[in-house]
């Protein structure tokens, strides 16, 4: 099939053409190259390098995450919600909070104040 189709109307160009010097030439090559780039992320907390359709190369995911733990009030825990909300970026905690509320209603309230109080805080 040819990569340029030429019309009345104009020209379609297909898949970018077809692969120069550098370029992979089929998804094994794309596949292997892929797996020994990424072979060192931190998997799920890295940008990670991928062939897209046509060998469009992409460097995609995410850099900061929230993580967080709560213990509900039981008698080997104590009498109320507790635990930690960690901010994670790379992978790596890079801020940590404890909470201790009374009620499941006053720990969202007080975590979502948190977590929107760090949003805030980054200009974009």
């Amino acid at each position: 099939m040819e990569n340029i189709i030429k019309t009345g109307n104009g020209t379609m160009i297909m898949n970018g053409g077809n692969p120069l010097k550098g370029c992979p030439e089929n998804w094994d090559d794309a596949r292997a190259w892929e797996t020994a780039q990424n072979k060192d992320k931190n998997d799920g907390y890295e940008p990670i390098w991928s062939f897209d359709c046509g060998f469009k190369l992409d460097f995609d995911g995410p850099l900061l995450s929230v993580s967080s733990r709560f213990y509900p009030p039981k008698t080997h825990y104590g009498p109320k919600w507790d635990g930690t909300v960690s901010v994670l970026f790379l992978g790596k905690t890079i801020k940590k909070q404890e909470f201790e509320c009374p009620t499941i209603d006053e720990l969202k309230e007080q975590v979502e104040k948190y977590v929107a109080g760090l949003c805030s805080g980054i200009s974009l």
